[in-house]
């Protein structure tokens, strides 16, 4: 299968393609076809502590840094989706999204539909999907995560990990059996001769996963094992090319709700340093959280996440504290503020996705924006 080569770009002449492919869609629907346009923009300021950069002169310097933020709450996309009756129960499907920088107008990493572009059928057997989507730590862990999946979240202390996607995928879900799910997902390698490894020079290999859930109004629980291999086909970087187990759950007691859960991370394979965070290929994440509803509109977040990793690596915690007040269905303001507490030989930063730490120094973050889907 031929890969996507384009580079970050401006939105402006992708989307005018994707929007004049959606109204061709809508154009030509039948009765009993529907196509949306969906999506979502997250916008706003942002302050880390203890950042590295150079001065005038060239030297290292360290110290507080402001900047107009994006995709803080959640990823800002832009997306197509429709539906086609087929009869007797069947349906067709097809998903075309778009993550991008609210903040720059620019794609988040390479390809027009960076985050989803599949086709498929649901039926009374459940839903199948094929092509690029959501790995199921993406799909999941967001609904037993206390900030659902914030930039501060479960993904900070595995550095991105529970953010992937990825391509050449077949999914299946099961349909709804009185609240149980499950959910399989298997993208290919594509490398010849062999079912695990991927192109020589692409960095990846095949990744496959399992995910089965339990899902009443007053709780649900999740359990989920997931692995992404490296080009090889084994297992080189703990928090890229891994194999992850995931278990938790959420329970609600009036205004509350109650979060918790375990992941564990593992990479065989990882080249190990003699010193730092190299050091280790096994790590454990922990954490509890809670939601308050404290009107309608407002809703109160706490969260405190502990990481440890193997040959005594050591761990770091995570806490933060945060609000998000809806001013429609639509829109919402958010805030959060947060400190990560690294030990002596770990280097995680407060906030996923930002460049590596500093190895055994605290950082502080505060963040606050607006959210608008449509």
């Amino acid at each position: 299968m031929r890969k996507s080569v384009l580079k970050a770009m401006p939105l402006a002449k992708p989307l005018a393609v994707a929007a004049a492919l959606a109204c061709a869609l809508v154009g030509s629907a039948q009765a009993q076809t529907s196509v949306t346009i969906y999506g979502r923009v997250d916008a706003g300021i942002n302050y880390q502590s203890n950042q590295v950069g150079k001065d005038a002169n060239g030297n290292t310097i360290r110290g507080g840094q402001w900047g107009i933020g994006g995709n803080e709450w959640g990823t800002s996309m832009i997306g197509f989706k429709g539906v086609e009756d087929l009869g007797g129960g069947l349906k067709a499907l097809f998903t075309l999204e778009s993550g991008f920088q609210a903040d720059t107008g620019r794609f988040n990493g390479t390809g027009l539909f960076n985050r989803r572009s599949t086709v498929g059928l649901n039926g009374g057997f459940g839903t199948v999907k094929i092509g690029r989507d959501l790995a199921l730590p993406s799909d999941r862990v967001w609904s037993i995560d206390p900030t659902g999946q914030q930039n501060m979240s479960t993904s900070t202390l595995f550095k991105g990990r529970n953010w992937p996607q990825t391509s050449n995928q077949i999914q299946y879900v099961t349909p709804d059996m009185g609240g149980l799910y499950v959910h399989l997902m298997y993208g290919a390698g594509e490398a010849a001769g062999s079912t695990t490894r991927g192109p020589t020079g692409s960095g990846i290999g095949n990744s496959t996963g399992i995910a089965v859930g339990f899902v009443q109004p007053t709780y649900e629980l999740l359990a989920m094992y997931d692995t992404a291999h490296d080009e090889n086909g084994t297992y080189d970087n703990l928090f890229s090319r891994s194999k992850e187990i995931t278990v938790g759950g959420n329970v609600t007691f009036g205004a509350t709700k109650l979060y918790a859960g375990w992941q564990n991370l593992s990479a065989p394979a990882q080249p190990l340093t003699t010193s730092g965070i190299g050091a280790a290929n096994k790590a454990n994440q922990f954490w509890l959280g809670a939601n308050f509803q404290a009107t309608p509109a407002l809703t109160l977040i706490g969260a405190a996440y502990h990481v440890k990793l193997n040959h005594d690596v050591g761990s770091a915690n995570l806490f933060m504290v945060g609000a998000n007040y809806n001013l429609s269905k639509r829109t919402l303001l958010y805030a959060s503020v947060g400190t990560i507490r690294n030990g002596s030989n770990t280097d995680f930063q407060v906030q996923t996705g930002d460049s590596t730490g500093l190895t055994g120094q605290n950082q502080n973050t505060f963040y606050t924006g607006i959210s608008h889907s449509f």
